[in-house]
């Protein structure tokens, strides 16, 4: 299979896993009940004109940044004040440790804090405003130093795709650029090693269509030796923690089920969570549906475990490998635009591209 074909239903793979699950976070057990004749959950109903959620979002965000950077390696200053940016504008569906830390780095909270699926614009913001804040390299370590050291989200894991591509072939750039990526927002070692993880595995993915699980742990941390004194997180482990670890070890398993990975109970947008929905979809989904429709029913944080195993899968399975009747309600409902003379439709709308552009981009970046 062409790289462009994996990188393709990479990207895709991303919007249909976030647009699967948006409905259904936190909430599957209910929408079991409501279903119980029709069985699993399988379709996208969200309807036209969502906006990119918080999961999606940031893996285009991290695109963009990676496309824009040429030769170098990502920043996270440039990342943070990418992220400010869209919390000003948009920021549909952000997180609770993403939001705390954008409010340090800005020095206020984002403008856009609304938490469900209808964001109003305040037509007074015609720009993001300066952040005023601590440091951006200062931000999530202050944030998860004040929290006691219990901030482990997964919002790290949840956008971590376009990484992956950029840097598939070189180990020690995949292992800086990931820990980059987490740590603008997420300086918890559990979230970071946890999204070196899951860009390992869709690299792998990517390359040769499955995970080599079994060196996968041991070819981070040579990763992670081989770059130390170049890692936004000096102080980072060289192991993983063992929560993550554990998610691993069961995402692995010969005989893994999706339950054993718990994902609908005990802290659901836990960063090992995340991280095991996509490991285990690389080791054991045998299509992108059967993947994603038995992780969106495993329940727990729907909306972000189910756009990383969408990247893992899009990347095994390729584009057409993505059914089309979810490529295609995905194209139609991030190319509708709202009627902005409607006061309830007036949001921040971005430029939104076809997600394919953005992997066909990356692509054109790496070495033949």
């Amino acid at each position: 299979m062409e790289l462009i074909e994996r990188a393709r239903g990479m990207m895709v793979g991303t919007g249909v896993g976030n647009l699967l699950g948006i409905p259904w976070e936190f909430n599957i057990r209910a929408l079991r009940h409501e279903q119980c004749e029709h069985g699993a959950v399988r379709e996208i109903v969200a309807k036209k004109g969502y906006l990119d959620d918080d999961d999606l979002a940031q893996a285009i965000l991290l695109a963009e940044a990676i496309a824009d950077s040429g030769d170098r390696d990502l920043e996270v200053a440039d990342l943070a004040e990418r992220f400010w940016r869209w919390g000003e504008i948009n920021g549909a569906g952000m997180g609770g440790l993403t939001h705390a830390v954008l409010t340090l780095y800005g020095g206020s909270e984002p403008l856009s804090i609304w938490m469900n699926s209808r964001r109003f614009w305040d037509p007074s913001v015609t720009a993001p405003r300066e952040p005023r804040g601590v440091a951006a390299d200062e931000a999530a370590r202050l944030h998860w130093e004040e929290s006691g050291g219990e901030s482990a989200g997964n919002g790290s894991v949840m956008r971590c795709g376009p990484v992956a591509l950029r840097w598939m072939h070189d180990e020690q750039a995949l292992a800086r650029n990931s820990v980059t990526s987490a740590v603008v927002t997420h300086w918890d070692p559990r979230c970071v090693w946890s999204t070196l993880l899951a860009d390992f595995t869709i690299a792998d993915c990517l390359r040769t269509g499955q995970v080599e699980a079994a060196t996968l742990i041991e070819r981070c941390s040579e990763a992670l030796h081989s770059t130390r004194g170049s890692l936004a997180h000096p102080d980072l482990p060289a192991e993983p923690p063992d929560d993550v670890s554990a998610a691993a070890e069961a995402a692995f398993a010969g005989n893994a089920n999706i339950y054993d990975l718990k994902l609908d109970c005990n802290g659901i947008g836990y960063a090992p969570k995340a991280m095991s929905a996509v490991l285990w979809a690389a080791r054991h989904a045998r299509s992108v549906e059967d993947g994603l429709v038995t992780i969106l029913n495993a329940g727990g944080d729907t909306d972000s475990n189910a756009p990383p195993a969408g990247a893992a899968l899009g990347a095994r399975f390729g584009l057409s490998g993505i059914p089309s009747r979810w490529r295609e309600r995905t194209a139609e409902i991030r190319s509708w635009k709202p009627n902005t003379d409607v006061l309830d439709d007036q949001v921040a709308w971005p430029e939104r591209r076809p997600l394919e552009e953005y992997a066909d981009r990356i692509v054109g970046m790496l070495a033949p």
